[in-house]
């Protein structure tokens, strides 16, 4: 199995961010200096008739450049912790990677402006499998797509992170990107898997609205579904990972 992250492209759009942010900053930095320079020396005097839009120009100069400012600092850090990878996709990925040949690939820490964030996508005749993937232990409890968790003291919450609604917004994103490119047939699929087996993470499932495995089961839980059958020709399959990866 081809295990693989759009690294490249990701450094390159962090990169491009940076670049960006600078020049965001150096455009707000001269309307602040002009905003400034406009207070400093008075082109216009108090007791004339365009005072006011004068004043208000100057001040609006100051404020504009100081956004400018600010937005760009946003983007930099933006850009700073831009993640190119995902360790804990790909280290699921190897764990495929022992079990499924090179005909499948799995592509991690997928970014898109379309998709979103998707943790990893694995690639195949048999369709598209979007993935949320975690570490998270403790005892979970999911009905259709609802979560709770077990506390210390025994009793269930409701979790506020829902990865059923996580992995069912990927899938959906993913789907719309691929129709995009008029790729419009090719079958969808989303799993949550938990990288940790028990005792670490138990899982209690009642007609869960999206699979949820454990790493260790992925492709036994998913025979009857995702792996059950070939539906698409190698061409498209390339198709799809270009798309994806790059």
């Amino acid at each position: 199995m081809q295990n693989v992250a759009p690294t490249r492209s990701l450094t390159r759009r962090s990169r491009d961010l940076q670049v960006a942010a600078a020049l965001v900053f150096l455009l707000g930095a001269a309307l602040a200096v002009a905003g400034i320079a406009m207070h400093v020396f008075n082109l216009v005097v108090p007791f004339n008739r365009g005072y006011e839009v004068y004043d208000l120009t100057r001040k609006a100069l100051m404020l504009i450049g100081a956004a400018f400012g600010l937005g760009s600092l946003l983007m930099a850090l933006r850009a700073v912790t831009w993640r190119t990878d995902n360790t804990t996709a790909h280290e699921l990925g190897e764990q495929l990677a022992t079990q499924l040949d090179q005909r499948y690939v799995f592509i991690r820490n997928i970014s898109k402006r379309t998709t979103g964030y998707v943790d990893a996508a694995l690639v195949s005749q048999h369709g598209v499998l979007a993935l949320r993937i975690t570490r998270r232990q403790g005892h979970f409890f999911n009905e259709g797509g609802q979560w709770l968790r077990r506390r210390r003291n025994g009793k269930w919450r409701p979790m506020r992170w829902n990865p059923t609604r996580e992995a069912a917004g990927a899938a959906i994103k993913l789907r719309a990107h691929l129709q995009d490119y008029e790729l419009t047939r090719i079958p969808l699929y989303a799993a949550v898997v938990f990288m940790r087996d028990a005792p670490q993470v138990q899982l209690k499932l009642q007609q869960p609205a999206v699979p949820v495995v454990h790493a260790s089961q992925l492709i036994a839980e998913l025979s009857d579904t995702y792996f059950a059958e070939e539906r698409l020709p190698a061409h498209t399959v390339q198709e799809v990972v270009n798309l994806l990866y790059h």
